[in-house]
């Protein structure tokens, strides 16, 4: 940028030099630039974390990220309210230090004086700062949306037509994610060069010199001819750290494919969820586990339903704890899905473990809406009395709910489902943690299986994404289409560990778009 303004021509490896010569005063300004920016945002962030201490510690985070009663809409709120104010402290404060680093890099200004100094040149510039690099960053912003916006909305259009072969698949998400990378290269070398050429400019309007000797002196006369040779050895040895960290993501990816398949609620894509047919079809499917919510009715009975009441499945008004099990059983459940499910009613706990006995394991997830009395004790006893306690696995939103049953039958396997990947949960005391797919990154599955724990994944209903997820070795994943799932598993064991590495950078493009709509996606 320095040279363009001033028609001068200098040689990359002279601008290496010149920022080698200049990286312990980079440094020193980072590491102000970072006590400055907390120091502005600590008392707010504080204040933030003090409102949501407040108002949101009566409870697992997970329920009021799911639930969001009326007090988490006034924390939220609030917290968002000073974050705003925050953001616009900190941008006005940053625009005003615009010209540190060019100080630091083109005068003898030291780094604990350029803030000073910046603020002091650009104060009679402080709007037409803020507006150009609003405008630098909304046109980033819209740039990057296009482009890569475009990529990912040809990856979900074409994906789809290769779903039924991973041979296919795989050289399709490859030649995508090749797309993705240069088109990510190109927006990020735009934004970037054009935030520079903006310091710059800024720079040179506050009259500052910068004289290209700086950049010319940084390479004596006889060693530009060593520029060549080095710069040919540094490209090999790129090339040679880029094979080095290909082997290495390639190792990264398991070998095996012992991807448990979970049939949510049943097999809820063909059949209405939480059924009976539901079940005998996730276990004609080749489901490992069927996975169930659990309540309690009025007259001490456990169910298999998962709302609070039958308005999304019947549209009748009766809460399950305000109902006896045999109104409850009057009401048809599957006419919803299909008129020929029309004879479908609520099932119990034992009609449930009596299908799957011998056949299948079963998730119970324990739903709790405030009205539960006796749902850990009665679950534990159903289940010992049906002789499956060897193959059932307890798991539930709420946290309290979990040590409850632990408490009770402390040898028992029990998970926690999250919603968000918030805090510490690979530290919380269960066997398994269930996990929503947007949270699913490689890093959060791997922190969470090195504290000894299982990562189950929900709901994954497409191919390309069960075919990620099993690359990435999750332990199981949660689906309402099992038979899908256990082709996909069938057909992963297959390929090699590049096909493996290509289907996991799937990531890059989202989720494509299932070609099935389902009731609801929630756990």
């Amino acid at each position: 940028c320095c040279a363009v303004l001033q028609e001068q021509n200098i040689s990359f490896f002279e601008l290496l030099l010149f920022t080698a010569r200049r990286v312990r005063k980079i440094f020193l300004f980072a590491i102000r630039l970072v006590f400055r920016v907390l120091f502005l945002t600590l008392p707010f962030i504080s204040l933030a974390i003090a409102i949501a201490w407040v108002m949101l510690n009566d409870y697992d985070i997970n329920y009021y990220l799911s639930v969001r009663p009326p007090i988490f809409t006034i924390a939220a709120c609030s917290i968002g309210l000073i974050l705003l104010v925050m953001t616009t402290v900190l941008i006005r404060h940053l625009c005003s230090w615009s010209l540190a680093l060019p100080l630091i890099l083109f005068s003898d200004t030291s780094p604990s004086q350029c803030f000073d100094k910046s603020e002091a040149l650009s104060l009679g510039d402080k709007q037409l700062l803020m507006m150009t690099f609003a405008s630098w960053a909304l046109g980033g912003t819209l740039l990057g949306t296009i482009i890569l916006g475009a990529v990912q909305i040809l990856g979900s259009t074409l994906a789809p037509y290769f779903f039924n072969s991973i041979t296919l698949l795989v050289p399709v998400l490859g030649g995508l994610v090749a797309l993705w990378v240069v088109a990510n290269l190109l927006v990020t070398s735009f934004t970037s060069s054009s935030f520079a050429a903006l310091l710059i400019l800024f720079y040179d309007r506050a009259q500052c010199e910068i004289p290209l000797e700086l950049f010319t002196d940084t390479l004596p006369r006889n060693k530009k001819k060593i520029a060549t040779p080095l710069l040919a050895f540094l490209l090999l040895a790129a090339v040679g750290i880029a094979i080095l960290i290909g082997g290495w993501l390639i190792n990264g990816i398991p070998a095996d494919n012992d991807t448990m398949i979970i049939a949510h609620r049943g097999a809820a894509g063909k059949a209405p969820e939480n059924t009976k047919v539901a079940m005998r079809h996730a276990i004609n499917d080749g489901a490992d586990w069927i996975e169930i919510d659990v309540q309690e009715t009025i007259d001490g009975e456990v169910v298999v339903i998962h709302d609070s009441d039958f308005m999304k499945l019947a549209n009748i008004n009766l809460k399950i704890w305000e109902g006896r099990l045999e109104e409850i059983q009057d009401i048809d459940v599957g006419s919803w899905f299909n008129g020929g499910f029309s004879s479908e009613r609520v099932p119990t706990l034992q009609d449930i473990l009596a299908i799957a006995k011998g056949k299948c394991r079963v998730l119970i997830e324990l739903k709790y809406y405030g009205h539960d009395i006796q749902l850990e004790q009665r679950v534990a006893e159903i289940v010992e009395q049906a002789d499956m306690v060897e193959h059932v696995a307890i798991m539930s939103l709420k946290y309290k709910g979990i040590n409850n049953f632990r408490r009770l039958r402390p040898d028992w396997p029990v998970g926690l489902l999250s919603s968000k990947a918030i805090g510490k949960i690979s530290d919380l005391e269960v066997d398994f943690l269930a996990i929503n797919m947007a949270t699913a990154k490689p890093s959060f599955i791997r922190r969470i299986q090195s504290s000894g724990k299982k990562v189950y994944v929900w709901t994954v209903n497409d191919q390309a994404s069960m075919s990620r997820l099993m690359t990435l070795g999750v332990d199981g994943i949660i689906t309402d289409e099992p038979a899908l799932a256990n082709e996909v598993r069938n057909k992963i064991k297959n390929i090699t560990p590049v096909e493996r590495l290509l289907l996991h950078t799937a990531v890059l493009l989202k989720t494509p778009i299932p070609q099935h709509l389902y009731r609801d996606q929630s756990p």
